[in-house]
């Protein structure tokens, strides 16, 4: 049913128990697994004002991507599974999907922790939601309490 798995992965607490949950996915089926880093834009909304990083910063961020990115494909591969990871740059939904459509993915999974109060859910975007609205696939998302 799942031969080509896509995991958003950025090495966070909830990326990480998604991995967790992407191995015993995979396994039963016998899948392949793409890990997916998206770099954000490079600039990043600060209040009323916008901060743009130096194309320094941008080269610390896409190796720290990186790093974790094959972090993660050893940890699937160790565990003797088939995987591979792709570093891509620019908003995540939109390169999500559009990775998806282009190798006929299957699933795309990705961890999501919930936020406590009103104010955290309304500042913060939903890329879940987002996802879930635009995939060409089923979305499997893993909640972190």
């Amino acid at each position: 049913m799942y031969q080509k798995i896509i995991l958003a992965y950025d090495g966070s607490l909830e990326s990480q128990q998604a991995l967790l949950n992407c191995k015993d996915i995979s396994q039963w089926e016998h899948a392949k697994v793409h890990l997916l880093s998206v770099v954000p834009y490079d600039t990043i909304p600060i209040g009323h004002e916008t901060s743009y990083y130096t194309e320094q910063q941008n080269q610390v961020e896409e190796l720290r991507r990186r790093k974790t990115l094959n972090e993660g494909v050893a940890q699937l591969n160790e565990a003797g599974l088939e995987a591979i990871g792709e570093l891509l740059k620019g908003d995540a939904v939109d390169q999500i999907v559009k990775y998806a459509t282009s190798i006929e993915a299957d699933l795309i999974m990705l961890g999501h922790k919930r936020h406590g109060n009103w104010l955290e859910r309304w500042w913060r975007s939903s890329t879940p939601k987002a996802l879930i609205e635009h995939s060409p696939c089923s979305v499997l998302v893993v909640i972190i309490k």
